[in-house]
């Protein structure tokens, strides 16, 4: 089986909960703090891991405390990142408050900084599937990225655009866009890149006639929903009790999806079983499940 190429940051998540986020010149105290291995395309590519899917992480990894907690951590999981930079790498702060929302706090260091010459040296032929991420393409790098997939056309890739979505130069978004791209993302998301209030059926099946490939938008707990070339199927959110975290459930539905679509799965019970991995994710604390 060919792999599939993960393209985007490995980062370390600070997660902080807190009862509640505090007013502008407010105060709270955190009832807890600790540092996770996170980043979308690590946690893209620990799904792969779990589900045993051949990939590659082209991720940076620099200098500094937060770059050799990600080597640790990588190492303990058996994963390894491709690139390696002199730069020092950021981290992101994870507040969290009692109902489970997340609010990001990001500083962006070598694991955001794409260089032209790291994907110049990876040979097409091995992938059969690329996935990139909105946050890296929103960076100076992310034209590295694109001119990537632009000169190697014949490898179909997935675009998940992220919460940062109209912060990415609209130029941008096009030419990504106009390469027919698989697309994950949410509601919200998919309403901002149509510019237009509407249904998730009518925002997927827009996308899908722009893009021609599949699209696949989440919405919590309304379930999420597949269009794909044999049609369109919606999914029923997974019952939790409790929603802990809500950070990297998105990453946790598309990488189940991804990998399942690569070993061969129909796109239907691939997004059967990522919304049952992405409801684990919320019903526990960071973005990372260690086990199926």
């Amino acid at each position: 089986m060919k792999k599939a190429l993960i393209i985007g940051s490995t980062v370390v998540d600070v997660t902080i909960r807190v009862d509640r986020l505090p007013e502008r010149e407010g105060d709270a105290n955190a009832r807890m703090q600790k540092m996770r291995l996170g980043g979308c395309a690590c946690n893209i590519a620990n799904m792969f891991r779990l589900l045993d899917v051949p990939y590659d992480l082209a991720s940076p990894v620099g200098t500094g405390i937060y770059a050799d907690f990600v080597r640790e951590e990588l190492q303990k999981r058996g994963m390894h990142a491709l690139f390696t930079s002199d730069e020092e790498n950021g981290c992101c702060y994870c507040i969290v408050d009692r109902a489970g929302d997340r609010t990001f706090l990001s500083v962006h260091g070598a694991e955001y900084q794409f260089r032209r010459g790291w994907l110049d040296g990876l040979n097409t032929e091995d992938y059969a599937l690329g996935y990139c991420c909105g946050l890296e393409i929103e960076e100076e790098g992310g034209e590295h990225i694109i001119r990537f997939f632009e000169e190697h056309p014949e490898l179909t890739f997935c675009y998940a655009p992220g919460v940062r979505l109209a912060n990415i130069p609209q130029e941008r978004t096009e030419r990504l866009l106009a390469l027919h791209p698989m697309l994950h993302l949410n509601l919200r998301e998919a309403r901002t890149l149509l510019d237009k209030d509407c249904s998730m059926q009518e925002c997927a099946e827009a996308l899908y006639q722009r893009t021609k490939n599949t699209v696949v938008i989440t919405d919590g707990g309304n379930g999420s929903c597949v269009r794909y070339d044999r049609g369109y199927y919606q999914c029923p959110a997974e019952a939790l009790e409790e929603i802990v975290d809500g950070t990297g459930a998105g990453d946790a539905h598309c990488g189940t999806f991804l990998a399942c679509v690569l070993r061969g799965d129909d796109p239907v019970s691939a997004l059967q079983y990522a919304s049952q991995i992405g409801a684990a994710v919320c019903g526990m604390e960071g973005a990372m499940l260690d086990t199926l």
